[in-house]
């Protein structure tokens, strides 16, 4: 009996010690994906390029609001219309280490040819804002206005060079494309020159080699309030605010030119559902962010937070806008 008892102590014991260290191992286990290494936001310009800029925002604020404290680096790639970063990107495929600031050219470039990857070639993460185009001469320039502009091309379509950022077709030189076809200018005809990013366009305009630069509007408000740059067209719905109040919209100036941007973010292909969740509550918590938002306005950048179900309907729509367009711009490459 006393050696029946102690085997069934013994045994008693061994089970509770099996439940407590499966317990414990459960427990143990990650409630859900999470980074165990350094975050890389891939940007396809040089520093000082709106991109650029957004990725160095929104590393600053996950640090400082401690909104996510692992190790963050932004990875600048620039050339090729985007090509090389999105290229870097989808060489992770399904790694949720790896992300990138988004924008139109993800569409434009597919649909014009010169990029493999459509959109549902990535994995959208959160859409962060809406931005908008400008076209800016320097302070002295003789043209005078977007109607300025338009007329002095449509005499003479090379009589002005524009540089736009980061390539041909790129999401600057549409926008300037657009709003000089709808003036009845033929915009292939036109000296479009690109550049890396739009801190090298604005560049060449200040030392006088181009006479205008197509950019997002935060690209030439720094200019704009040291007065050595003058907005001669915005391609908002409405005027803007800030250093641009008193610039007209194209659609003022009696051109429908009115065109959008976004800023989103995308992973690569095939990036885990867990990755995608954690990210977009990064992502949701940084828009709520006041901070977050005077920057946004500093920029003249509009506010406009979805996550990633609703970012991937938006951008299949856009896709198809983007198509069209492209179509009536006669930009599309054939083989």
């Amino acid at each position: 009996m006393r050696v029946l008892a102690i085997r069934a102590s013994a045994g008693w014991m061994c089970g509770l010690l099996l439940l407590l260290f499966f317990v414990g191992s459960v427990q143990a286990q990650p409630a859900g994906w999470k980074p165990d290494r350094v975050i890389e936001i891939i940007v396809g310009t040089a520093p000082g390029a709106a991109p650029d800029k957004t990725a160095r925002l929104i590393q600053r604020l996950w640090q400082t609001r401690g909104l996510y404290d692992g190790p963050v680096t932004v990875v600048n790639k620039p050339g090729g219309g985007n090509l090389i970063a999105w290229n870097y990107l989808n060489q992770h495929a399904g790694n949720g280490h790896y992300q990138m600031i988004g924008n139109f050219n993800v569409l434009i470039s597919r649909a014009i040819g010169q990029s493999p990857y459509a959109h549902s070639d990535y994995t959208w993460i959160a859409m962060l804002f809406d931005e908008f185009f400008a076209v800016s001469v320097r302070a002295d320039s003789p043209i005078a206005s977007g109607r300025d502009l338009t007329a002095r091309l449509l005499k003479d379509a090379g009589s002005v060079v524009i540089g736009v950022s980061t390539s041909i077709g790129g999401a600057n030189h549409l926008s300037a494309a657009l709003a000089l076809q709808r003036a009845g200018v033929d915009p292939r005809r036109v000296k479009f020159v690109a550049f890396k990013g739009s801190a090298d366009s604005v560049t060449a305009l200040l030392g006088g080699h181009i006479d205008a630069v197509a950019t997002a509007v935060s690209a030439v408000v720094p200019h704009v309030r040291n007065g050595q740059l003058r907005t001669i067209a915005v391609s908002s719905p409405q005027r803007l605010g800030g250093a641009l109040a008193a610039v007209p919209t194209w659609a003022e100036q009696g051109i429908k030119g009115t065109m959008t941007n976004f800023r989103a973010v995308i992973a690569p292909k095939g990036t885990d559902a867990g990755a995608v969740k954690f990210w977009e509550t990064r992502y949701a918590e940084l828009a709520a962010q006041d901070e977050w938002k005077k920057d946004l306005e500093a920029n003249l950048w509009a506010w406009n937070f979805l996550d990633a179900g609703k970012t991937v309907a938006a951008v299949a729509e856009y896709a198809g806008d983007v198509d069209a367009l492209v179509g009536i711009l006669g930009l599309r490459k054939t083989p």
